[in-house]
């Protein structure tokens, strides 16, 4: 249990990084493994295992990257800057609520709810949240 919350936070963290710091040519390549993990997340959202999410872990982790490097360097227009940071944070929502369901399923809801709140306390959901405020924060002088 304590490391599925583990591969949650560390999924969560990996995605608000992603969006929140700045590819080149194969930003749409990218974006389409990411639309790809999304469609197996939303197909398999009630029966994913740790080890599943290990797999779609590894899976994106270079498509992250790719779109990581791009924002980071400024290689990609605005409304591409906007895609990007919309479709990392619908796969990072679509995959808290299949790893949501996932808790929840192994244990009984008073046990769900405390490990909740453990991971909404710990650090690194309180650096991914500072991460996704830069990001935010970083679309809203794009768009004026």
């Amino acid at each position: 249990m304590k490391s599925n919350c583990r591969i949650i936070i560390l999924a969560i963290a990996i995605m608000f990084v992603a969006v929140s710091c700045g590819g080149g040519n194969s930003v749409d390549a990218a974006l389409a493994q990411i639309e790809k993990a999304m469609e197996k997340v939303e197909k398999n959202k009630t029966s994913m295992t740790e080890a599943d999410w290990l797999a779609l872990s590894e899976e994106i982790e270079q498509p992250l990257q790719v779109l990581n490097a791009a924002l980071e360097n400024n290689n990609v227009s605005g409304l591409k800057k906007i895609k990007i940071s919309a479709v990392v944070l619908r796969y990072a929502a679509l995959a808290s609520e299949a790893a949501f369901h996932t808790v929840i399923q192994e244990t009984n809801l008073v046990d769900s709810i405390s490990k909740m709140q453990e991971i909404i306390g710990s650090e690194e959901m309180k650096e991914a949240m500072q991460e996704l405020q830069k990001a935010s924060e970083e679309l809203q002088k794009l768009s004026n």
